[in-house]
């Protein structure tokens, strides 16, 4: 990293790195990320929302190439618990819920939703108990 400088990236950079599918800014996607980057929670989200909406890439896909992407030794700050929560996108939850779950952590003792569907999926090493109202 120069001069100290951690640059956080945005969904556009991350989609260029993922798909190199722009010749020109796919090198600089992949030189930004080489030297070291922050990856904003809301990116994350917004990166697997695009990946799933407009290039239709499948789940197992998508879970793979963001999981491997925060294990890059260069990511200087990726969202606690993005692990956890793309490996419950993987087995079948929406990622957004899980962030939503994880961003809760410390926060509060527990997830409300109306969503039936989230405790299950959050399973029982949920970082915060899932409260179903109803």
């Amino acid at each position: 990293m120069e001069g100290g400088v951690s640059r956080a990236i945005d969904t556009n950079v991350v989609i260029r790195y993922l798909t190199a599918d722009d010749p020109v800014q796919t090198p600089i996607a992949t030189e930004t990320l080489r030297s070291g980057f922050v990856l904003p929670l809301t990116v994350l989200m917004e990166s697997e929302w695009v990946l799933r909406s407009a290039y239709r890439w499948p789940r197992d896909r998508i879970a793979a190439a963001l999981a491997a992407m925060i294990d890059l030794p260069t990511a200087l700050s990726v969202p606690e618990g993005s692990g956890w929560a793309l490996d419950r996108f993987a087995r079948g939850a929406d990622l957004a819920d899980m962030l939503h779950v994880v961003a809760a952590t410390g926060d509060a003792s527990a997830f409300a939703t109306f969503d039936t569907g989230v405790a299950g999926l959050a399973g029982m090493d949920s970082p915060v108990a899932i409260e179903t109202l109803s």
